[in-house]
């Protein structure tokens, strides 16, 4: 059994890729809690550190999920209650990049099923006028927005039988996205009958920001890619780390 000395291990990188492991301590809440990240020798893409990042944001989801569960609040959200999975999903541009190489390394059929369903998911919202608002910024543009496009009842392409089909692959927005109300209330929203859960830190909107030029709508993904196949200057591994969690919470 693990202790509370003991790190959280996270690691990115591919096969025969030299690699480097460093030690952080961030501390959340007032607790401490050591990581232990293995990373890329060499300058890097931020994509290749999403899974770094997507187990940071599970961390704290599933911290969250603890100091409910001790309060006797259960979260409700399960396979099989897709609800949720209709909203408007906000990505990082490395996470947009990283979901379109996943569509593009899907055999046949399948491949073409799901493109087919984000060309369906564009087209309605192309004729409901909301396609030219992905673009919005402020906080009461982007709630609008969501409103808006969960009106549509546009499933999330990856959705089969109500759950994630790529749940291992999933976006940070979707991991964070935690509730203790009853699972049907998300069908129809409101402030009134979502107990959304609050996480202690949230490293989507730190890596948007470090990336820079705003979030990108999980329905554009395959689109954005295609208009912005570079994905930057790689960057030291542990440069980029640091900016993003220092964002989220204090180190020692």
């Amino acid at each position: 059994m693990a202790g509370p000395d003991d790190p959280v291990r996270l690691s990115a990188g591919t096969p025969g890729e030299r690699l480097q492991t460093g030690r952080v301590v961030l501390v959340v809440a007032g607790e401490r809690v050591p990581l232990e990240l293995t990373v890329p020798s060499a300058p890097t893409s931020v994509e290749a550190l999403l899974p770094i990042l997507r187990g940071l944001s599970s961390l704290f989801a599933e911290r969250a999920t603890g100091q409910r569960e001790t309060e006797g609040r259960a979260i409700s959200c399960r396979a099989g209650c897709g609800a949720c999975c209709r909203q408007l999903v906000p990505l990082a541009p490395s996470e947009a990049r990283a979901l379109a190489r996943l569509v593009d390394a899907l055999p046949e059929p399948r491949r073409s099923v799901i493109r087919g369903r984000f060309d369906d998911g564009l087209a309605r919202l192309e004729a409901a006028g909301l396609l030219g608002r992905m673009g919005t910024r402020t906080a009461e543009e982007r709630a609008a927005l969501g409103i808006a496009y969960f009106q549509q009842a546009i499933a999330c392409p990856f959705l089969e039988d109500e759950s994630c089909s790529i749940h291992p692959d999933r976006p940070m927005a979707c991991r964070e996205y935690l509730v203790t109300s009853p699972a049907e209330n998300c069908r129809t929203p409101s402030a009134d009958t979502i107990e959304k859960v609050t996480l202690e830190a949230d490293p989507l909107p730190a890596l948007v920001q470090v990336e820079g030029g705003g979030w990108v709508a999980l329905i554009l993904a395959l689109r954005y890619r295609d208009d912005n196949p570079d994905p930057g200057p790689l960057r030291p591994a542990p440069t980029v780390l640091r900016e993003v969690i220092g964002r989220l919470v204090k180190e020692t």
